[in-house]
């Protein structure tokens, strides 16, 4: 049984003084560790905003209709979709990218799920550990 593969990056950034949805974006993006010095073009941000775009409309969006609205290499765009699957942003289905649930907050919120799964399995396997080697609580 081959399991999922996911991985989370949270950074705790001070909210923007700025109010309005592509500093919103950016800024959702950074904290998930989407966004960052290297990605001089936004290339990350700008995916996101396609996307969930799509979804609004209830669609995904193939890499190379991605790619061509946005006008990376291919190679750019894949590697961005590939990391958001990764952290449980998106999904892939048939050939299409597409925000999780059919909401923001609702795909935020499912992750949290996934996260908190993996420490509780994480605490099940060390409490395993500390058993075995006779390691107690204070």
């Amino acid at each position: 049984m081959s399991q999922e593969r996911r991985r989370y990056i949270i950074k705790t950034l001070k909210e923007p003084r700025k109010k309005g949805l592509e500093v919103d974006m950016e800024w959702v993006c950074r904290s998930l560790g989407f966004a960052g010095t290297r990605d001089k073009e936004k290339t990350a941000v700008r995916i996101f905003k396609l996307l969930l775009q799509a979804a609004k409309k209830g669609e995904g969006l193939t890499s190379d209709e991605i790619a061509e609205k946005i006008k990376p290499t291919r190679g750019a765009v894949v590697h961005h979709l590939n990391k958001f699957m990764r952290a449980g942003l998106i999904v892939k289905v048939s050939n299409d990218y597409e925000l999780r649930m059919n909401c923001l907050k609702k795909t935020i919120e499912e992750i949290k799920l996934d996260a908190e799964r993996a420490i509780m399995n994480i605490g099940r396997i060390a409490e395993s550990i500390d058993k075995e080697l006779g390691l107690e609580e204070r």
